[in-house]
C-alpha cells in the first residue's frame, strides 16, 4: 500500500543548526587550503582566469600548441589531491620556457552550478592560475577526449609530446619533482622539439 506524505514533510528546515553550517564551511573546497599559504600576486583583470570549454575546444587547444610539450591537468574543487597539485604546477610552469611548455588546466566540476565556486577558489588562492571549466554535462566526456579508458581518477594529468601524441599519464596526486622529471624528459627526448 502506498502512503502519500504531505510535501511539508519533505522540505528542509529553514535554518540550519550552527554546527551543521560550520561543518559545511569547514569541508568546503576553499577550506581545504592551508591557512598559512599566501595567495600569489594577482594577474591583470584583462586576462580571464576561467573560461568554459567543451571537448572539441580541448582538441583545438592541443592542436594550437603542437610543437610544445603540453601538460593537460584535469581537476575539481572537491578533489583534495587536485588542490594540492596546483601550487606544484604553478611553480613548474614558472620554471619552464613558455615557448616549449604549456599547462592546460581543466576543471571538471559540474558546469551548471560550480562556475562561481571554481572562480572564487582561483581568485582567493591562486589568482595566477588560469583554468578552463568543462562545459560538458559529465566529467568523462571531457577527459575521454584524451583517455577513452579513463578510470575516473582525479587529478588526471596527461603529457602530450611536441608531436601531439600522448606521451605519459599521471593519475592521482603527484609531487612537483615527478611532474618536472616527466616534462623535462619530453623536452630533451630526441626527435622532439626542445
Amino acid at each position: 500500500m502506498n502512503r502519500i506524505f504531505p510535501i511539508s514533510h519533505l522540505t528542509l528546515p529553514r535554518r540550519l543548526p550552527a554546527g551543521l553550517l560550520a561543518a559545511f564551511l569547514a569541508l568546503s573546497p576553499l577550506a581545504l587550503w592551508p591557512a598559512d599559504e599566501e595567495p600569489q600576486t594577482s594577474q591583470p583583470d584583462s586576462e580571464l582566469m576561467l573560461e568554459s570549454i567543451v571537448a572539441e575546444d580541448l582538441s583545438r587547444l592541443l592542436e594550437e600548441n603542437r610543437g610544445k610539450v603540453v601538460l593537460v591537468h584535469f581537476w575539481a574543487t572537491w578533489c583534495g589531491p587536485c588542490l594540492h597539485e596546483i601550487p606544484a604546477l604553478l611553480r613548474l610552469k614558472g620554471k619552464l620556457d613558455p615557448s616549449s611548455f604549456v599547462l592546460l588546466s581543466v576543471s571538471v566540476d559540474k558546469p551548471a552550478n560550480s562556475y562561481w565556486l571554481v572562480e572564487a577558489l582561483i581568485k582567493k588562492k591562486y589568482p595566477n592560475w588560469h583554468s578552463y571549466l568543462s562545459a560538458e554535462p559529465e566529467d568523462y566526456l571531457m577527459v575521454e577526449e584524451l583517455d577513452p579508458h579513463w578510470p575516473g581518477v582525479l587529478p588526471a594529468n596527461y603529457l602530450i609530446g611536441s608531436d601531439g601524441k600522448l606521451a605519459r599519464t599521471l593519475l592521482g596526486g603527484h609531487a612537483e619533482a615527478q611532474f618536472e622529471e616527466a616534462v623535462r624528459a619530453l623536452l630533451k627526448e630526441p626527435g622532439r622539439a626542445p
